[in-house]
C-alpha cells in the first residue's frame, strides 16, 4: 500500500506542476514612439528563432493607430510563452500589410526593432534585437526609424 501511495502523490506532483508554472504565459507592454501620422495600422511581427527573421513570425499583431496618442501607442501582446525573442514594428502607413519601398529600394514605411536597434540598409541581426520572457513584466520601448520619403 505504502508503494502506491508514493506513485499517486508523484502523479498529483507533476499534474499540479503542469498547472502551476509549466506553461505559463505573459504580457510583453510595448511603447512605440515617433509615428508620424495617424493613416493605416501598426503591425507588430514576433519572431523566437534566428531562422524565422525577418519573413516568418511566430506570431503577428495588429493595432488600429486610433489608440496612438502624440505619435505614441502603447500596446500589449498577450499569451506568449516564456523564450528569447525578437519583435520587428512596421508603421503600415498605406494598410497593405507589406514595407514600401521606393526605386531605390529604400524604405517608404517607418519601422523599429526590439532593443531599439537602428539598422542602416537591413534588418540588423537577430541577436542583436533579443530579450527574454520569463516572469514579471516584460516592458519594451521601440522607436519608429523613416527614411526622408513619406509613403
Amino acid at each position: 500500500m505504502r508503494g502506491l501511495h508514493k506513485i499517486l502523490l508523484i502523479i498529483l506532483f507533476f499534474s499540479l506542476s503542469g498547472t502551476f508554472g509549466f506553461g505559463q504565459e505573459y504580457t510583453v507592454f510595448v511603447e512605440v514612439s515617433g509615428i508620424r501620422s495617424d493613416t493605416g495600422l501598426i503591425r507588430f511581427a514576433l519572431y523566437d528563432h534566428k531562422k524565422q527573421f525577418p519573413n516568418d513570425p511566430v506570431n503577428d499583431y495588429v493595432f488600429e493607430k486610433t489608440l496612438m496618442k502624440e505619435g505614441i501607442l502603447n500596446v500589449e501582446l498577450n499569451d506568449i510563452p516564456p523564450g528569447i525573442y525578437v519583435i520587428s514594428v512596421l508603421d503600415d502607413e498605406d494598410g497593405n500589410g507589406k514595407m514600401k519601398f521606393n526605386l531605390l529600394r529604400f524604405p517608404k514605411e517607418g519601422y523599429g526593432f526590439s532593443n531599439n536597434i537602428k539598422p542602416r540598409l537591413k534588418h540588423p541581426p537577430f541577436n542583436k534585437c533579443t530579450f527574454q520572457i520569463s516572469e514579471g513584466e516584460t516592458r519594451l520601448k521601440i522607436e519608429i526609424q523613416y527614411f526622408r520619403e513619406k509613403a
